[in-house]
């Protein structure tokens, strides 16, 4: 019997051929089979037929499987056995024709016997056996396997168990979650899906949302920006620089006399360069030509006026209060006048640029008979002279 078993599993193999043979993870099958007994010796019973109904769930790689089985055995000590049991069984080649496994597992067993007292015994069995696809769509296979049992009566008994027949898998499949590539068409790191910057140039820095980075957020992204740093708030061009509406070299964000007409020559406010400025804050000692610490400080900043018109030709101007020689304040007036263009030429401008006269008390602007008319009367000017 064992030979015939043996020689039907291999007819099966060679015969049939399919897709798959196994049940997919997550089905549930039933297997009704055939089963061929032979029992240990110690049973006193013949070799005899038998029934097998499995039901199980398949997972990845392995099933499990709840069964019952009936024998009823002829012989000195006719026997009826019949039982329960709980396999695991360890799958290989599922998605194939020919799916072989290994199956191990433990159950009870009532033995009804003829000359011996009925006993109810735990059982553990362990075999192999193969599957063979029969429909090329994995809907019914072929099964055949053979089973060791170690009953646990006293003594203990030692049977084989052949089994043949079909599995039907039945239920829906585990949905196999398949790892969907999210596409980053433009190459920025950032997949197609969280991009809500689609086709940014190679090469661009960007953000987490795709986006090119602006990192003075002025609205120009760093890879346009040819002004990167632009103080927050500030107005700015498509270039990323601060806005200078009037054209005057002053920017908006500092420009106090916007709207200034093109050409005009304007100082760092904005604002047009009077054809005659007094230098506000240039002080001397009495009766003298040294500049103050003070005076300095002022001069600096129209330094860097005049810095910015490199082509601007000035006349440095001195004028005096009518106390004292007229011939002396004639003097002192162009002492001081060059003082100061000496101080601003000093900063680096060009010699060149300067002329220096003295006017001494003849061109007052205030009373010279009162102390503040004096003071104000007592002054340097810068006239443009291009």
């Amino acid at each position: 019997m064992k030979n015939s078993l043996l020689a039907l599993a291999s007819c099966a193999v060679l015969v049939f051929s399919g897709s798959q043979a196994a049940e997919a993870p997550g089905q549930w099958y039933v297997a009704p089979m055939v089963s061929a007994f032979w029992g240990d010796s110690s049973r006193f019973t013949d070799d005899d037929f038998g029934a097998h109904l499995a039901v199980g769930r398949a997972f990845e790689h392995w099933n499990l499987e709840l069964g019952g089985f009936y024998y009823d055995l002829d012989g000195p000590n006719e026997t009826t056995i019949w039982g329960v049991g709980a396999d695991v069984l360890g799958v290989w080649y599922r998605e194939r024709r020919i799916t072989p496994f290994l199956l191990a597992g433990y159950g009870y067993t009532k033995n009804d016997q003829e000359i011996r007292d009925d006993t109810q015994n735990g059982y553990a069995n362990a075999g192999l056996g193969l599957l063979i696809d029969l429909t090329r769509t994995g809907s019914v296979a072929l099964r055949a396997e053979m089973r060791y049992r170690l009953d646990f009566q006293s003594p203990t008994q030692n049977d084989w168990i052949g089994n043949v027949g079909l599995q039907i898998p039945f239920g829906g499949k585990e949905e196999t979650q398949v790892a969907m590539v999210d596409p980053d068409s433009d190459g920025d790191g950032v997949p197609d899906s969280r991009d809500k910057c689609p086709g940014t140039p190679a090469g661009v820095s960007v953000d987490g949302s795709g986006c090119p980075l602006d990192s003075d957020g002025d609205g120009v992204p760093d890879y346009l920006d040819k002004c990167p740093g632009t103080p927050s708030g500030t107005s700015v061009d498509e270039k990323g620089c601060p806005l200078d509406s009037d054209g005057d070299g002053v920017l908006d964000a500092n420009d106090q006399c916007p709207g200034t007409p093109p050409g005009t020559r304007v100082d760092s406010r904005g604002c047009e360069i009077q054809a005659v400025t007094a230098l506000e804050g240039v002080e001397f000692g009495s009766d003298s030509s040294e500049l103050t610490a003070p005076s300095k400080i002022s001069l600096d900043a129209t330094a860097a006026e005049l810095a910015r018109h490199p082509d601007m030709q000035v006349e440095i101007a001195g004028h005096t209060s009518s106390t004292g020689p007229a011939e002396y304040n004639q003097m002192l007036s162009e002492r001081r006048a060059q003082s100061v263009a000496d101080y601003l030429i000093s900063k680096g401008l060009d010699a060149d640029r300067f002329t220096v006269k003295g006017y001494g008390e003849s061109e007052p602007i205030a009373d010279n008979a009162t102390r503040e008319g004096r003071a104000r009367n007592r002054r340097v000017e810068m006239r443009i002279l291009n």
